[in-house]
């Protein structure tokens, strides 16, 4: 064996010194031309191409730019004067709608070709141009996400008269999509907040998305409100967002376990979407003196002393001191008072709590998971082993097919509790063997394996036909030089041969002299021949 791989070089070049200079060269540049060509193909399918983005009207505008393309990892060209900002074709949307979300309106078609006209066009019909060339861009931007098969703007801009409420009033939008499949989540609002920047307005309060089957994907009035109230498509987009993360974690966790192959999972999250706000209030005891801390007091004292004079008047007159007045002594007094009020505070401890909408309530959730482990049979594997003697692959599909529910280990259902935080009385997991038959398959060759073959036969083919050519026109050119007449080879020969090789015999002189032409020069004698041959059948 090695042997013949040590000859394969020495075969190669004696194959390659069959051919003359010329052919070689032939060959070496044809081949060259076809690899140049193959590369300038190549390079041109594969080189990105760059579109403008948005023409800036500042080094600093554009600084801020190129610091959101970096952040969100899209690729941009700048100008030498830095004002022109480009970025790969298929990131136009993405860049796009970045610039939207951030105040940043992107560039439109050009204003001149959308507000060209003669003279009989009137400022009104410019108008209508211009908001006709406006839709068309939003929905271009529109349609360059994938999942956006087709979008229909229709938009409605307030008459620009000159007047203040004219300069105050919003314009208003209405997208209708076709969509291929769901859109991301978020991409709606950002459809919106773009939609709102290209029209000037503050806010997307005047917008609205819907795709063709009816459904409402953004409504700007139904936006979330100052007072944390939330719409219903927005308390279904939440859910929808939790259940999507949750699902992705409990995929995650299982498929890593390396004992199942594919995982669907079912979530039905509880959450509360009110808003409330508590207050809590929490009284304690008298500090350790027994006192707690006074709010008010008051106090008041009074002291003060008097006589008590005569009984006012005279007593009764009585028979032996009828002319005299008695007046008794009066005895001293005194008093006092004292008032004091006093309120106490107890400890108290206020705690406002204010609850968000959109708590997820564990306890009241559940998870549903059906878990699927691929058992595969293989025809050829089958057939090794004695399993399909006496039966066809067919008949052992039909009695094998059916899928087998197995035991799932506790552990498991932990496992998905711990990655969810939902309570394992609320986790149902059902675990199957599911049978997948693989059958003897011939030489699989797709398209791409095809289109690659062609191509090379088609180059072989090119190669050969130049080589063909150049063999077949220098054999020509080498029979023409051979091509000699019957009186040259003979007197050629005749000159040099010697006489003591001829027979003077019953043989001619002249049969003697083709004889000796015949065995000296066997290769012309040939050619000579078939120039007869085609000179008689011709």
């Amino acid at each position: 064996m090695a042997d013949r791989i040590r000859e394969i070089p020495q075969r190669i070049l004696a194959w390659w010194n069959k051919f003359t200079s010329k052919q070689k060269t032939a060959i070496i540049s044809v081949t060259l031309g076809v690899i140049l060509a193959l590369v300038i193909l190549g390079t041109i399918l594969t080189r990105p191409q760059y579109v403008t983005l948005v023409t800036c009207e500042s080094t600093k505008d554009a600084s801020e730019i190129i610091d959101l393309l970096t952040e969100n990892a899209i690729e941009y060209q700048v100008t030498d004067d830095g004002l022109i900002i480009s970025v790969r074709k298929e990131s136009l949307s993405t860049a796009t709608l970045l610039l939207g979300a951030n105040g940043i309106p992107a560039d439109s078609y050009s204003l001149e070709t959308a507000l060209s006209g003669g003279f009989s066009t009137t400022e009104s019909d410019k108008q209508k141009t211009y908001k006709l060339y406006r839709e068309k861009r939003l929905e271009e931007i529109m349609k360059s996400v994938p999942a956006v098969e087709a979008a229909y703007v229709t938009l409605s801009i307030p008459d620009d008269d000159g007047t203040l409420l004219a300069q105050k009033e919003e314009s208003y939008a209405s997208v209708v999509l076709d969509l291929n499949e769901e859109l991301g989540n978020g991409v709606a609002e950002n459809f919106a907040k773009n939609i709102a920047t290209a029209l000037g307005n503050k806010t997307t309060e005047n917008i609205t998305i819907i795709d063709s089957n009816g459904n409402l994907l953004f409504s700007g009035a139904d936006a979330v409100s100052s007072n944390n109230t939330i719409n219903a498509t927005t308390q279904i987009q939440l859910k929808t967002e939790a259940e999507r993360v949750l699902k992705q974690e409990v995929i995650q966790v299982l498929l890593g376990s390396n004992l199942y192959e594919d995982v669907k999972v079912a979530t039905n999250l509880s959450m509360d979407f009110s808003s409330r706000k508590e207050t809590s209030h929490t009284y304690t005891q008298a500090d350790e003196n027994g006192t707690n801390v006074v709010s008010h007091t008051s106090s008041y004292e009074a002291e003060g002393e008097g006589d008590v004079s005569g009984v006012p008047g005279t007593y009764t007159n009585t028979q032996n001191n009828l002319d005299t007045y008695v007046i008794e002594n009066g005895g001293g007094s005194s008093y006092s008072v004292a008032e004091e009020t006093s309120d106490y505070l107890p400890g108290e401890k206020i705690v406002d709590k204010d609850t968000p909408p959109g708590v997820i309530d564990y306890g009241a959730s559940s998870i549903a998971v059906t878990a699927s482990h691929y058992v595969i049979y293989k025809e050829n594997e089958l057939k090794n082993q004695g399993l399909l003697d006496g039966i066809t692959f067919d008949e052992f599909i039909a009695e094998n097919s059916e899928m087998v529910r197995k035991t799932v280990d506790e552990d498991m259902v932990t496992l998905v509790a711990n990655a969810t935080g939902i309570p394992t009385a609320n986790i149902s997991i059902i675990a199957y063997d599911v049978p997948i038959f693989q059958a003897s398959e011939g030489l699989a060759v797709d398209a791409a394996d095809i289109a690659q073959i062609i191509l090379i036969i088609l180059i072989l083919a090119l190669l050969g036909f130049v080589v063909f050519t150049s063999l077949r026109r220098e054999k020509e050119e080498v029979e023409e030089e051979e091509e000699l007449s019957v009186e040259e080879m003979l007197e050629s020969t005749e000159e040099n041969m010697n006489i003591e090789d001829i027979e003077v015999e019953t043989k001619s002189e002249v049969r003697l002299m083709v004889e000796k032409f015949v065995d000296d020069n066997p290769d012309a004698a040939a050619a000579l021949l078939r120039n007869w041959l085609n000179e008689e059948w011709g």
